[in-house]
């Protein structure tokens, strides 16, 4: 079954053939994402017990993780927004990476290099981060404010959006069933909208029961298969 998740910028996140609605993403964790990756030294070997901060670059919340026995690090259930990532260890140089994007249900990975020094010592990183999705199997995309406010809407019906992303058509002519949107090749009737984690489905044709205003829209992101146990 695939997912589509919306993001609504006071509130509201996903589709996915599954369509995934979601409002609140301070608090609803389908509207949430992670920041992951690995710290390690110029010789390329992995740097334990580092002191790792993740930075919500708008709101300057902090989050503080610790890497482990591999030097891997994660902080969960982030709002959706633009994080920094900053890593101090005794005998390097304190090192702070750029901010970058974290888009609903992403695992954004954002790995570390830390060079010998003093920690009073700053390195700042301009690099990118991993922009192809190596943290997960999960299949699917995002599509952002820009084109959400560019692009039109006929009846702005926000959910036709979903056609933006490749394998998603207005129905699939073999099945005959109820619904929008075929996602995948899949039934239309095997699309699921959720809301703050909550099903959005019509009971007696599982469509959607509420349709936001595209004016509240920030971001939408489809999943369309190997989903994440969450």
């Amino acid at each position: 079954m695939n997912k589509l998740r919306i993001r609504f910028s006071p509130a509201i996140l996903a589709l996915v053939g599954f369509l995934t609605l979601a409002m609140s993403p301070g608090f609803a964790q389908d509207a949430t994402g992670k920041v992951v990756g690995t710290v390690v030294d110029q010789q390329n070997a992995i740097v334990r017990e580092a002191r790792v901060s993740v930075k919500n670059v708008a709101t300057g919340i902090e989050i503080a993780a610790t890497t482990g026995e591999d030097g891997h690090y994660q902080v969960l259930n982030l709002a959706i927004g633009s994080y920094s990532v900053s890593v101090e260890k005794e005998g390097f140089r304190k090192t702070v990476t750029r901010a970058y994007a974290l888009e609903i249900n992403q695992s954004l990975r954002i790995d570390v290099i830390l060079l010998v020094g003093s920690t009073s010592q700053t390195v700042e990183v301009t690099g990118n981060a991993t922009t192809v999705e190596t943290y997960n199997s999960t299949l699917g995309s995002s599509v952002t404010s820009r084109p959400i406010v560019d692009l039109p809407l006929n009846g702005r019906n926000v959910l036709d959006l979903a056609r933006l992303e490749p394998g998603v058509t207005d129905q699939n002519d073999e099945n005959g069933a109820a619904g929008s949107f075929s996602i995948a090749g899949g039934r239309t009737d095997s699309v699921t909208f959720l809301m703050d984690g909550g099903l959005n489905n019509d009971l007696l044709d599982n469509s959607v029961v509420f349709n936001p205003n595209p004016d509240t829209v920030a971001e939408f992101r489809i999943l369309e298969s190997n989903y994440t146990a969450e």
